[in-house]
């Protein structure tokens, strides 16, 4: 995902998964950018580990991108009794880029155009090669080399490329997972690969998250840059996978899912049978930018649904949020 301020974007189409929301008692936030420290920029303050606040609402989808209104019977068939009775929240720390490090951030890059200030947390650095562009917790790079000629580099080619370019820019986090090709683009040719970091696993947010942007043999074309320091908190009493399922049932929880554009007008209310077989626990993000955020689980409800009137069945993922009541850490 580019930076909605960014000077200059990508030409690349965006992809975007249709999330429904089913009627929720809750009020959560939309989901957030989250915080990108880069390596060696100072952070914010560290949260009291003798005081617990209340946490913040998960980051869950709060929106389906065709308008969606499901009205869904749902049946569980798997087992509920493997996941923990509790799991760990996660603290995520800011940066504090100034002006020279982000001069320094720009020549890594080989920009060594002026650093233009619009405040005092907001920088852009540009020259023939090349721009840099920060605002709290966010940075993106573009190129403006000439593209190469020739072929996509493989997946794994791709994945070794991209973090091997994160690592010669001073770049590349300690804590970076293994990376995982998330597009591929055959014109213009592009391949788009995503590092999140290796604990908590799996992340659904959208940060703490890294994206490079390569083209024919390899090249970096974009890179868009949202780390942060995790660190893990208290230990939170779970509600419990029944009791989850039971807002999964009463259509209290947030609904993913793929339904064919040419099948089903936008705004339609969709009607039909849901079918879970598996259920995992996953973490999201949650909490304003420029506060505290964490990182906090939730049950990730995975199945098919058949919409009335169809013989196909798509994919579906159901979310609900593991904590009850955050005041109450049990370790």
């Amino acid at each position: 995902m580019a930076f909605a301020s960014a000077r200059r974007s990508s030409s690349l189409p965006i992809l975007v998964l249709s999330t429904a929301l089913a009627l929720s008692t809750a009020a959560p936030v939309l989901a957030q950018e989250g915080s990108t420290p880069i390596p060696g920029s100072e952070t914010t303050s560290e949260i009291s580990s003798e005081t617990t606040a209340q946490l913040p609402a998960a980051d869950l989808p709060t929106m389906n991108q065709q308008g969606f209104v499901f009205e869904l019977e749902s049946t569980f068939n798997g087992a509920f009794s493997e996941l923990p009775e509790e799991a760990p929240v996660y603290t995520m720390r800011f940066p504090e880029v100034d002006a020279e490090q982000a001069k320094t951030m720009a020549a890594n890059l080989g920009i060594e155009g002026e650093v233009e200030i619009e405040d005092n947390a907001t920088f852009e650095v540009e020259d023939e090669s090349g721009s840099l562009f920060i605002v709290p917790g966010m940075m993106q790079f573009i190129s403006f080399e000439e593209i190469p000629q020739g072929e996509l580099p493989t997946d794994e080619q791709a994945i070794a490329f991209a973090r091997e370019w994160l690592r010669q820019v001073n770049l590349l986090p300690a804590d970076v997972g293994e990376g995982e090709v998330v597009t591929r683009i055959e014109d213009p040719p592009r391949t788009i690969v995503s590092f999140q970091p290796i604990t908590p696993s799996p992340l659904l947010s959208a940060s703490p998250n890294i994206t490079a942007t390569l083209g024919p043999e390899g090249a970096v074309l974009e890179s868009s840059y949202r780390w942060a320091d995790i660190s893990q908190s208290d230990v939170y009493q779970l509600r419990g996978t029944s009791a989850a399922w039971t807002e999964v049932e009463s259509k209290r929880s947030y609904l993913e899912t793929l339904l064919p554009a040419d099948q089903y007008q936008l705004g339609a209310t969709i009607t039909g049978v849901a079918t879970y077989d598996q259920v995992s626990l996953a973490y999201t993000s949650s909490g304003v930018p420029g506060e505290q955020q964490y990182l906090q689980p939730v049950y990730v409800f995975s199945g098919q649904v058949t919409p009335e009137g169809s013989a196909t069945s798509y994919p579906i993922t159901s979310y609900v949020p593991a904590l009850i009541n955050s005041q109450q850490p049990v370790g």
